[in-house]
């Protein structure tokens, strides 16, 4: 053989390689997310749960930004625990 050859790959003993079957045990433990966040639900997972939470991107200037942050670490909020109570405030207008 010359040394830029190359032994041609056997394709048919890759078969070592195929995908196992799943047993009783890995079935259960990679049952579908809706079985999955119902144990968690009944078994008072709250952790694994989704957040409720989303994000906001604001566009205003520095001043005004920088104004709200400092109003919610002054009182000890959380940006969107403030900006909820902001908003209470103004519906009661």
């Amino acid at each position: 053989m010359m040394a830029g050859e190359r032994k041609p790959l056997d394709f048919g003993s890759l078969d070592d390689f195929d995908t196992p079957k799943r047993s009783k045990i890995e079935a259960e433990v990679f049952a579908p997310l809706d079985t999955k966040k119902a144990v968690d639900q009944a078994s008072a997972f709250p952790s694994r749960e989704r957040p409720d939470d989303a994000q906001i991107n604001i566009k205003a200037p520095a001043a005004v930004l920088h104004r709200f942050r400092s109003m919610a670490k002054k009182e000890r909020y959380t940006l969107g625990a403030f900006l909820e109570i902001l908003m209470e405030a103004y519906d009661e207008k």
